[in-house]
């Protein structure tokens, strides 16, 4: 049975999901800092941000376990074998490469909030500043629609960051720190680059795939490299995480060092699912970005007054400030409705990406998809009062074993005509290496369908998925011309809940 069939578990909202990662990461940034700043009831002094990392990504890491075993999610992830054992691992290089990406973020992030002379908030602010500056980047290189509002935002998010770094009494920023903020966006910005190539669809076999070989790679890394670097490395900051290592067993810091790695591995759950949701990364970077930012400024205000002592700045809270303007910008049609939220995602999402219906022939069922899909964006758009054709839709159709030139067939045609779906001249394609490397998005009729082209074109697995993830779309081919009106009739439902309605509802 189909993966899809079977995970029909309840699915959090990407707002829900930053909900999450908000209540996780309060007390994983406010934790740190008490460690670090030898505020921790029943210890004497402080312990560094290098000799807290070791116990802090075992937590991490054992976390990310116990996280797999008991949601199963382990299941998703390719395995390699080693003798007569099914190892689950990372079958795709790019998801590997993501995973060691993360765990440099994992590391440098805890490591971020220890420094002394640095604030939760201004940690805050130089690692969510950043990561905000890389979106619409990154949305541009991958052909992604970046709006004049994300680039009003990067704006905001320069003048928030020029603010904190030219009130410079308030910081006292060491050159590792700066290498290990450096490090942080690094990370990101090859992370969200893998991310963004191979999946963010609505595939959430897909997505679950590559969440699962992500962790488990970083899980990984985060177990065997920090040992080699701890053991085999020089200086003063390498001693300190060696001494991390050999004190685990008995440092009074233990303890609460394994929560913050428990914290972290819970908040990364929701914080990934958030940048995995199909939306562009102008949309889902800032959700998760303003929710981290809020985090650290709510566990600032809560240390201030549990501890009695200043854990923030004005200058720090007011750059905060005008960092959230800059993700409310980005949400600017969210406030502002320019039309219903059908257009919107239509201009933000269904513009800016291709679309490939494939079926055997290209002469029934896929042709007929590419029809009602053009007819139902030029639709609504009008009814808009706006000017539209189907030549602004980015959307084909081909055929597994197709001849090329083929007419549409003649059923199909009157199928699309009884639903008032006017058809231009269709000949049949064969798909193609070129159209698989243009398509964004490929919908198959059947799992059948969809296990052959993978089977030819494996590189294509994260962006196939079926337009039915429940069934089959019937061959309507050698029957009557009703058999062809069920089956266009059904493909315009699919359509309407497979593909529209799923980013509507997250608008």
């Amino acid at each position: 049975m189909n993966t899809q069939n079977n995970n029909k578990n309840f699915q959090l909202s990407i707002w829900g999901l930053a909900l999450g990662y908000f209540l996780f990461y309060v007390p994983y940034s406010g934790l740190i800092k008490v460690l670090s700043s030898g505020l921790f009831p029943g210890t004497s002094g402080s312990i560094t941000g290098f000799e807290m990392l070791p116990a802090v990504l075992i937590g991490t890491v054992v976390s990310f376990l116990i996280i797999l075993a008991i949601t199963k999610w382990w299941k998703f992830a390719g395995s390699i074998k080693m003798g007569p054992i099914k190892i689950p691992f990372a079958t795709n290089p790019w998801t590997f490469f993501s995973g060691v990406t993360t765990a440099v973020i994992i590391a440098t992030t805890t490591l971020a909030y220890s420094f002394t002379g640095i604030s939760i908030v201004f940690a805050a602010l130089l690692m969510r500043g950043g990561v905000l500056i890389l979106a619409p980047f990154i949305d541009t290189v991958y052909r992604r629609n970046v709006y004049w509002y994300s680039w009003v935002a990067f704006g905001l998010t320069m003048c928030s960051l020029l603010m904190i770094f030219t009130n410079t009494s308030s910081y006292k920023l060491s050159l590792v720190a700066g290498i290990n903020i450096a490090a942080y966006l690094s990370g990101y910005f090859f992370r969200l680059q893998f991310m963004t190539h191979t999946s963010k669809t609505e595939n959430k076999d897909s997505n679950n795939k590559y969440f699962t070989e992500e962790m488990i790679s970083a899980l990984t890394v985060l177990l065997i490299v920090p040992i080699l670097i701890a053991f085999f490395g020089s200086g003063e900051y390498i001693t300190q995480l060696r001494t991390g290592y050999l004190t685990l067993s008995s440092s009074a810091f233990v303890l609460p060092s394994l929560l913050i790695g428990v914290l972290y591995a819970c908040l990364y759950v929701f914080g990934s699912r958030i940048y995995l949701n199909h939306r562009e990364n102008t949309f889902c970077i800032p959700v998760n970005r303003c929710a981290s930012l809020l985090a650290g400024v709510c566990a600032a205000i809560i240390l201030s007054f549990m501890y009695d002592k200043v854990f923030f700045n004005n200058t720090q809270l007011i750059s905060a400030g005008i960092l959230v303007l800059a993700v409310l910008f980005m949400r600017f049609p969210a406030f502002f409705k320019f039309g219903s939220k059908v257009i919107n995602f239509i201009e933000a999402n269904l513009m800016e990406r291709s679309y490939l219906f494939v079926c055997p022939g290209n002469t029934g069922r896929s042709p007929m998809a590419e029809a009602i899909f053009k007819n139902k964006v030029v639709k609504v758009m009008r009814a808009s009062g706006r000017s539209f054709n189907t030549k602004d839709v980015k959307v084909m159709s081909a055929g597994i074993c197709a001849e090329d030139g083929n007419s549409l067939n003649e059923n199909a045609r009157k199928a699309l005509a009884r639903l008032g779906i006017k058809t231009s001249d269709h000949q049949s394609q064969f798909l193609s290496q070129e159209l698989i490397d243009w398509s964004d998005k490929i919908f198959c009729m059947t799992e059948e369908h969809r296990k052959m082209l993978i089977e030819q074109y494996p590189l294509a697995e994260t962006k196939v998925m079926c337009l039915d993830p429940e069934d089959a779309i019937p061959n309507p081919h050698g029957l009557d011309h009703k058999a062809f009106i069920n089956c266009a009739k059904k493909i315009q439902q699919l359509i309407e809940d497979q593909i529209f309605q799923p980013e509507v509802e997250l608008s």
